[in-house]
């Protein structure tokens, strides 16, 4: 039996789709169309971009399989930076393959091959038919070795390399020193070594790997969009869909300072435990299928603090243990256990009569089981089949790649990180259990909540954008130039030792504003006219404090379309700081496409044009009229026009403004409009 065939029928056993398989198969069959044995023999690199918890060791074992089939026979995966990720998707791999019980001699897996024996040994392997796999973790020492290896064994054969969550540790981390890390140099000696090879980069945040510069041999030349199964379950049901009954905000107080203590337990984390134990009883005892049912506690990246959050946690679940030991009555629980019952009935669990719930809390609070997750814990390996009830108190061993079975409550007070990569593996709430969202929770402060639904926003925008620009015949390098990324407000894309030099267009919110239009006639007329055709001149008047300015609510693909990328006669270069193009994409590229844009029409009081000094280099001198000054108490005043649309109060908001103006000296310009423009505070991050 071929391979494809064996690895298929698992995941008929898996209940996977025939829709989803198919899915993966044709994204299988793509990436190996852009390899050596489908390009004569030319060696390339791609990217396999996923979502994060969204199957991807699913799909690297479909390409593996079929790659085998077709002629693969040297397969080199690097599996994570870390023993732990490299031992979890190894034992995957053995598994799925069959390695280690199968007796048709197709599969040798080879642990750390380094020397002239074991050169040798891969030699002879591939002389006699076998496959061959290497799991490596991703560290220089080894990726040197197998290179030697893989140069001293002559190998003549196409090679498949797979980098799982190739945007870490596998990336250069000196570009900005000019030069070269050993992980990254360790990685371009393999590629020297394998002549003919097709590299194929996997991961859920391909930030990075995008952007990277021209030069680098990691940039990608290919994109291939994996597609999560039926019931996935990510950011946009997490955050945006589902967001009323599953994000639970938590005091700011409660977030973890970075060097600070902990003496007790935060009073949020005491609900979400109590959150995690009622949900579980629930559930399990609707589902006795369900386990391992988890909750993740991520507080700090120091080993320290995460033991003590870890001491305190098991001393609660013992003090609840005892308590709910020989109760008769619900209404004698924790009260936390109570209102989070509560809680979760009304967000749609199925809910069990009371002699049941206490039984079922007794057997949860019993076999609650705590794993220690960090460099300095034993535990090399959280072993789910011990216990159906789990909590993994963690850092930044947890961050990434790591699968959290079952997890249903995320409780999170760590400070959030600017880097949007970072953040979004840090959730690792998403996976395909859509069957366990009404038990599903997840607590963080406000702020880290808000950037990781913007993060929803960046994933999406991303992924069409991009899918659109390569479907047009353009190559993933002019991506990076024209389109890049949308990112939320004080956040950047990667950390910065990766990335060259990057281009950020509204990297702080702020006023765009045409000081310096075109005085050419036929722009001033074509200008008049869409301001006219707008309705603007007689819209209603609406009242900003000492001044009332017209104003429209329009819809913000109009606002995008109709006025800032219509506008005449403000070509790049023509007036310090605007970019008409780069500022309508950005509008364009909002979440809300039809969402209501204030456009108002700034004009004297009296009527009829501002007066405004004029420069002929700079153009328009103050623009914008500024704030009254202080003024005697009850007097009406005028907040200035940066206020008008509450921008400076929400600086996500889009306002456009036109500007009825004209100079105050002679021969300076005529009477005529001209644009500001605060299109809210998300970002667009290029390659420069």
């Amino acid at each position: 039996m071929k391979e494809r065939a064996r690895i298929d029928a698992t995941f008929v056993d898996r209940r996977i789709e025939d829709e989803d398989r198919a899915a993966i198969w044709a994204s299988v069959d793509a990436i190996l169309a852009r390899g050596p044995l489908a390009s004569a023999g030319r060696s390339s690199t791609g990217l396999a971009l996923g979502y994060v918890q969204s199957g991807k060791t699913t799909s690297i074992t479909g390409l593996i399989a079929a790659a085998a089939d077709v002629g693969y026979r040297l397969i080199v995966a690097l599996l994570g930076s870390t023993n732990l990720l490299l031992d979890q998707n190894t034992a995957r791999l053995h598994k799925a393959f069959g390695i280690g019980s199968r007796d048709d001699y197709v599969w040798v897996s080879l642990s750390n091959p380094s020397g002239t024996a074991r050169a040798k040994e891969v030699a002879s392997w591939l002389g006699r038919g076998r496959v061959v796999l290497i799991p490596l973790i991703k560290h220089a020492g080894r990726i040197d070795a197998l290179a030697k290896v893989i140069e001293a064994a002559h190998v003549d054969i196409p090679v498949l390399i797979v980098d799982d969550e190739a945007d870490q540790a596998s990336l250069n981390t000196q570009v900005s020193a000019a030069s070269r890390s050993r992980t990254y140099e360790a990685i371009s000696k393999l590629r020297e070594a394998a002549p003919g090879h097709l590299y194929v980069q996997f991961t859920a945040t391909p930030y990075a790997p995008l952007l990277l510069e021209p030069d680098d041999h990691l940039r990608p030349e290919f994109v291939e969009m994996l597609q999560p199964g039926k019931g996935y379950t990510g950011g946009r049901e997490f955050f945006v869909e589902r967001a009323d009954t599953v994000i639970r905000p938590i005091p700011t107080l409660d977030e973890q300072p970075p060097r600070g203590s902990i003496t007790r337990l935060p009073r949020s984390l005491v609900s979400a435990f109590a959150n995690f134990v009622a949900g579980t009883a629930l559930l399990l005892g609707h589902d006795a299928s369900a386990p391992p049912v988890s909750m993740l506690v991520h507080s700090t990246q120091r080993n320290a603090i995460q033991e003590r959050y870890h001491f305190l946690l098991e001393r609660l679940v013992r003090k609840w243990k005892d308590d709910v030991a020989d109760l008769a009555r619900t209404d004698d629980l924790p009260d936390e256990i109570l209102e989070e019952r509560a809680r979760l009935v009304a967000a749609g669990a199925i809910d069990l009569p009371d002699d049941q719930l206490l039984e079922n809390l007794r057997y949860i609070l019993r076999e609650t089981t705590l794993w220690l997750v960090n460099s300095a814990s034993d535990v090399q390996n959280v072993d789910w089949h011990v216990a159906p009830v789990h909590v993994l108190v963690g850092g930044n061993k947890l961050d990434r790649g790591f699968t959290v079975e079952g997890l249903t409550v995320t409780y999170m007070n760590r400070p959030p990180s600017t880097q949007i990569d970072t953040l979004e593996q840090r959730a690792r709430a998403y996976g395909y259990r859509g069957d366990l969202l009404p038990y599903c929770q997840f607590f963080a402060t406000p702020r880290t909540l808000r950037v990781l639904r913007e993060i929803v926003d960046t994933e999406y925008d991303l992924r069409a954008r991009l899918e659109d620009w390569v479907d047009g015949g353009n190559s993933v390098g002019e991506w990076a130039r024209e389109v890049g990324l949308l990112l939320p407000a004080g956040t950047v894309p990667t950390r910065q030792a990766v990335l060259g030099t990057l281009a950020r267009f509204n990297e702080r919110p702020t006023w765009h504003q045409l000081r310096r239009p075109s005085l050419d006639p036929r722009d001033l007329d074509a200008n008049a006219r869409l301001v006219r055709d707008l309705g603007l001149l007689h819209a209603p008047y609406a009242d900003y404090g000492r001044l009332a300015h017209r104003s429209l609510m329009l819809p913000l693909d109009v606002v995008a379309e109709d006025i800032v990328s219509a506008w005449r006669g403000a070509p790049v270069g023509a007036s310090p700081g605007w970019r008409q193009e780069e500022l309508s994409g950005l509008i364009r590229r909002q979440p809300d496409t039809h969402g209501p844009v204030l456009v108002t029409l700034m004009e004297h009081p009296d009527g009829g044009p501002r007066q405004r000094d004029w420069d002929k280099e700079t153009g328009f001198i103050n623009l914008m009229q500024g704030a009254d000054p202080r003024r005697s108490a009850g007097a009406p005043t005028y907040a200035g026009d940066r206020s008008v649309g509450g921008a400076d109060a929400d600086p996500s908001r889009i306002v456009v403004q036109v500007h009825h103006v004209r100079s105050t000296r002679s021969g300076g310009t005529p009477p005529l409009f001209t644009l500001a423009v605060h299109a809210g505070d998300r970002q667009v991050t290029r390659r420069d």
